[in-house]
């Protein structure tokens, strides 16, 4: 990662917001702040722990943690540096929902620890634009299809443990039919069985999915 990272980015011209790279690594926050630098950004060499800023910049964590670390690191900058434009590197296995998570967190950027080289640049440019800038790869999860009336009843009987049997037996549909339902469920919600669903609406820290089981007799919303 060094090795691509130190590769000379083409001019640009200054960006008026400076930066500060905090990483785990030197070989990577030097590369970093290498492609940075080319690309017209002012990197700050200073710790932005003491530099008492009240106007805005860049601030970018390049971490190794894992994702759920990386994701409390950036809760904790965004509350201690309220003039920051966070952008994060998140581990490439890291699940769509984790990547959610950082950009509730209060992240403005992200990108994907080995696509840092490639990214790194046009989101930094992005978040000093003041634009919201993620991978390809959840687009669809920052504003999640909404669910049909039909698949709100399916996953409130999901919910409640019920089979699909006796899911088709309660909504007087074949078992098929919940089956088909459920599949379209798993899709919208980025999961890949009943458990992982169930986990991901009731999770209160994933409120892209906020979903309230149904008292008997009411309808979903």
């Amino acid at each position: 990662m060094s090795t691509v990272l130190g590769l000379a980015a083409p001019s640009a011209e200054p960006v008026l917001l400076p930066a500060w790279v905090v990483a785990s690594q030197q070989s990577v926050a030097r590369g970093a702040r290498q492609l940075l630098e080319a690309a017209g950004f002012s990197v700050v060499e200073d710790d932005p722990d003491t530099a008492g800023r009240a106007d805005e910049g860049l601030l970018l964590l390049l971490g190794d943690a894992a994702a759920r670390d990386r994701v409390g690191e950036i809760r904790e900058r965004a509350g201690a540096h309220p003039w920051a434009r966070i952008i994060t590197a998140m581990p490439s296995d890291a699940p769509n929902s984790m990547l959610r998570r950082a950009l509730r967190a209060g992240a403005d950027g992200i990108v994907v620890d080995h696509e840092l080289p490639q990214t790194l640049v046009p989101t930094a440019r992005a978040v000093a634009a003041g634009q919201l800038s993620v991978p390809r790869a959840i687009r669809h999860q920052i504003a999640p299809p909404p669910l049909s009336f039909r698949e709100k009843q399916i996953l409130d009987l999901v919910v409640r443990g019920l089979t699909n049997r006796a899911i088709a037996a309660e909504l007087f549909v074949a078992e098929s039919t919940v089956k088909t339902h459920l599949s379209s469920i798993f899709t919208k919600l980025d999961a890949h069985s009943r458990a992982e669903a169930v986990s991901r609406i009731l999770d209160p820290d994933d409120l892209a999915y906020q979903f309230t089981p149904l008292a008997s007799g009411q309808e979903p919303r």
